[in-house]
């Protein structure tokens, strides 16, 4: 069986993109190698981790529709509390909180360093959770 252990955000400034992810969300550090560039893995609360890791170079911030890998999404129960929570961290949204005609909520934003963050609320799971 796979499971998705963790995504990895290269970052230019590893310590201040950490520090916004516990800020914003709570994650937990769970891992700091506490090098002068230091690398960290985050907790979720489903198990799940970011790792965090320093760039060796720069690139261009992307829209969401550049090919590769371009957003994270996060699934929530509550995506109104979420989405209230991203507001009360002046997070940039890049698209507002809105539901379609199958009552499928999402919300779009960035960190502060740019990456996509995607907030998603199902009212039915796309597959069935085994009980």
């Amino acid at each position: 069986m796979l499971t998705l252990e963790h995504v990895g955000i290269c970052a230019k400034d590893t310590v201040a993109l950490k520090d916004w992810y516990v800020k914003v969300f709570n994650f937990k550090i769970v891992y700091d190698n506490r090098k002068e560039k230091p690398t960290y893995f985050l907790l979720m609360e489903d198990n799940s981790m970011i790792e965090i890791y320093p760039a060796d170079h720069d690139s261009e911030v992307r829209s969401n529709k550049h090919q590769g890998i371009r957003h994270l999404s996060f699934d929530t129960d509550n995506i109104e509390k979420e989405y209230q929570n991203l507001l009360n961290h002046n997070v940039e949204i890049i698209e507002e909180l809105k539901e379609n005609a199958k009552g499928i909520k999402t919300a779009f934003f960035r960190d502060i360093e740019g990456n996509i963050i995607h907030f998603i609320q199902r009212p039915v799971s796309l597959y069935f959770k085994k009980t």
